[in-house]
């Protein structure tokens, strides 16, 4: 039915809606429009376009329906609607998240702030300065979809500010990657800044989003930290000099590799010199013709993946 109106010609007022839908689930209550809400959020997650989904929300009491959810005593139903007004892009519910926004459950907590971010007009950053643990994967996932979002609406401000504010290291660093996932600007001062940092795990995300961001002016710093930074800096900033591409640091990967005892750090290198520039190539296939033993296989590993190094 949802298919017929979302993603044919064919029209249909809301009473018609409302009147079909009944007579499929013959009694229009919770559980119904649970189904509904359901098959709708399916038909969003797989990308499927439509103008007319507000149709079916408004023919339906979706909104309603979802209000009742977000006042339940139950913690999962409230989640879920968490969940379902982010996938419908239903913003009007932003005042509500924002009531649970400092519950005292952590998880609920957790799921409003998140969810403010995709559904919020006004400031919807206003948590990035609350943050006070450390995000774990699904945390970051989830702040993705949102910051994914509020791109596609056009509003997505510039990262710099909470990189510079928060003393949460695994907000930075997440903060950090969504500069070189979205290919923001103007923040140059920002990431060299965190080169300097205490954490190298945020030194290493700046190494990295200079290097998505093409910012090969840096390249000489880079190279000039390299034999002071741990193994995850060292990793980063090989991967960036592979992105920026400018053919100046050939010598400088050939010595590193010779110079590296970690086998994968070495496959790293290896990938990078085959991959830098046509003189890469050559410079790869001179190590070949040069190298015998644990480092050949290494190359041939890097070369043809079928063979292994390990």
């Amino acid at each position: 039915m949802f298919e017929d109106i979302l993603f044919t010609d064919k029209n249909y007022s809301e009473q018609e809606i409302f009147t079909k839908f009944e007579d499929i689930v013959e009694e229009v209550n919770r559980e119904s429009l649970d189904i509904a809400v359901t098959v709708l959020v399916n038909f969003k997650n797989e990308d499927r376009e439509s103008e007319k989904y507000q149709l079916i929300i408004n023919a339906l009491g979706i909104v309603e329906h979802l209000e009742n959810k977000f006042d339940s005593r139950s913690n999962s139903e409230k989640m879920d609607a968490f969940q379902e007004a982010f996938v419908l892009d239903l913003n009007k519910f932003d005042a509500k998240v924002l009531r649970y926004a400092y519950s005292r459950n952590q998880q609920i907590r957790s799921e409003a702030r998140n969810s403010y971010l995709a559904l919020s007009n006004n400031d919807p950053y206003r948590f990035f300065d609350e943050f006070d643990r450390s995000l774990s994967k699904w945390d970051e996932i989830e702040l993705m979809q949102y910051l994914r979002l509020q791109k596609d609406r056009g509003n997505l401000e510039g990262l710099g500010k909470w990189i510079n504010y928060s003393e949460n290291d695994s907000l930075v660093v997440f903060l950090i990657k969504m500069v070189g996932y979205f290919k923001q600007r103007g923040i140059d001062e920002i990431l060299m800044e965190k080169l300097e940092d205490g954490s190298e795990l945020v030194r290493a995300a700046a190494i990295s989003t200079l290097g998505e961001l093409g910012i090969k002016e840096t390249e000489q710093t880079l190279i000039d930290r390299y034999f002071t930074e741990p193994e995850i800096c060292q990793v980063a900033i090989v991967k960036a000099i592979k992105k920026f591409n400018t053919g100046k640091s050939l010598n400088f990967l050939q010595e590193i590799f010779f110079e590296s005892n970690n086998t994968d750090t070495k496959k790293i290198i290896a990938e990078s010199i085959l991959n830098y520039s046509y003189e890469g190539k050559i410079a790869f296939q001179n190590l070949k013709n040069s190298l015998s033993g644990f480092d050949l296989l290494i190359l041939q590993h890097v070369e043809t993946p079928l063979i292994k190094y390990k």
